[in-house]
């Protein structure tokens, strides 16, 4: 008697033309299979998205011999063993093997190491899936040896159609749109989450003798929606809450925080982030965001969470609403880039340790607090370059300056008066944030200025 399998299972697609969404994928699998021939591949994708069922199903169409390793159990005797074997079935059969590892980002690297050879030589061609950035957990030698196909979530239209099949099979006579669409967007793009829970609810309302209901979904989801401490997900987050605190949205980077914390992520990473742009974006504009973010690094390791939960929001408010400048990586960034191009030259023979020289008599180093105003060369002669970049006066905001001119080109005037009362209300800014931005604009020459006088009337008393 065969055991009975899970909807997912029951489900699973038999050949590719059954495969829900990932058209593009499909129709590069699809060559692969006319051809008769398949490269080694790496599928990434979010859980859910179909990269099982891709490698099984391109492994059946191929009608080649297949075998399946265990990432978190395999041991490189494993490996090779099934190496040895895939050579066998070659010279006994000239039959070619797909070796399918599911979640191959776990193999460590000595066993991603021993993949290799057998990889180059055609021995067998390997399948592998992960749902972690293979830029972050695949072997980079590994990774040149394959292809990256790219999966997405299914949309929510794929979802649905897949639950109406579902509620086909088990037999649910009437299944409420507004059901499966509800699922279908909870469900953050993973079938196999979907059909989890569509599958207990099932269960729930045939013991009660009813239809499905929503809190019977609701039951058995697990909130997939905000799991996104984990593959690539985590750096997009990542992503986006550093580039909203670059860009002076205080109110985005609170935003993707909270996500950051209601997905479990680790306050120390946020921490890092945060350290990261106070030294990066904000850097000499305000040298005191990154005495802040260590401090709150500091604080989030002694409070753990909850409660570092507010340190990294007083911290994130503060970073992003901080005035911004690159000066210092911009800085670092354009040395390095010069001595890549020209090379090494002789440090000046004044600047030289004295116990260590032993070149030509050269100018003496004069001690600069005993000659503060004698001028001295402390770049080797033949460096010229300007690395620190003439970049905006630290004490400006990039984002009150963009903010300034586009409400000036707003008024359509070619001589346009300010109250600046009224520009901080509309525009909700500090005055004196807004006094030095007009400063900056008409020394910069991106906005002209005339001052207007009159003579003050005479007093009764001087008439």
């Amino acid at each position: 008697m065969n055991k009975p399998l899970p909807l997912a299972e029951r489900l699973r697609p038999g050949t590719l033309q059954d495969v829900l969404g990932q058209s593009k994928t499909v129709s590069i699998l699809s060559a692969f299979v006319k051809e008769g021939d398949c490269p080694s591949m790496i599928f990434w994708g979010p859980p859910g998205s179909g990269k099982t069922t891709l490698c099984r199903v391109l492994a059946k169409e191929l009608m080649w011999d297949s075998a399946a390793l265990n990432a978190t159990s395999a041991s490189v005797k494993d490996i090779r063993n099934l190496a040895e074997r895939a050579s066998l079935t070659w010279e006994q059969w000239e039959k070619r093997t797909l070796v399918f590892i599911d979640e191959i980002h776990r193999l460590n690297k000595s066993q991603q190491d021993v993949l290799l050879p057998f990889i180059e030589d055609g021995t067998f061609v390997l399948l592998g899936s992960t749902t972690e950035n293979p830029y972050f957990s695949i072997n980079a030698a590994l990774r040149s040896r394959v292809q990256l196909m790219t999966l997405t979530a299914l949309s929510n239209e794929s979802i649905e159609t897949a639950l109406k099949r579902a509620g086909n099979l088990m037999g649910i006579r009437e299944l409420q749109p507004d059901l499966i669409e509800w699922l279908s967007i909870r469900c953050g793009g993973d079938l196999r989450a979907a059909y989890s829970a569509l599958e207990g609810a099932f269960v729930l309302a045939k013991a009660d003798q009813r239809e499905v209901e929503l809190n019977d979904l609701k039951t058995f989801l697990n909130c997939t929606a905000l799991t996104e401490s984990k593959g690539d997900n985590h750096y997009d987050l990542a992503s986006a809450y550093q580039k909203s605190l670059r860009g002076s949205d205080a109110n985005a980077a609170v935003y993707y925080l909270a996500r950051f914390l209601l997905s479990g992520e680790d306050p120390r990473f946020i921490a890092r982030r945060l350290l990261v742009t106070a030294s990066e974006d904000v850097g000499m504009a305000d040298p005191f965001a990154l005495v802040l973010a260590e401090a709150t690094y500091s604080a989030v390791e002694k409070l753990g969470m909850p409660e570092a939960r507010i340190p990294l929001t007083q911290t994130t408010i503060y970073v992003a609403n901080a005035p911004k400048n690159n000066s210092a990586i911009a800085s670092i960034e354009k040395a390095a880039k010069y001595l890549e191009k020209k090379g090494l030259h002789q440090v000046p023979g004044h600047l030289k340790d004295p116990r260590t020289v032993r070149t030509k008599p050269h100018q003496p180093y004069l001690y600069t607090h005993k000659y503060p105003h004698i001028k001295q060369d402390f770049l080797p002669e033949e460096v010229k370059e300007t690395f620190i970049p003439d970049l905006t006066p630290p004490e400006v905001n990039l984002k009150y300056v963009t903010i300034l001119e586009e409400a000036i080109q707003d008024i359509k005037q070619d001589w346009t008066e300010l109250n600046l009362d009224s520009v901080c209300e509309r525009l909700d800014l500090n005055k004196q944030e807004v006094r030095m931005t007009l400063n900056y604009l008409v020394k910069a020459g991106r906005l002209e200025f005339k001052r207007l006088f009159r003579l003050k009337p005479a007093k009764d008393s001087e008439k």
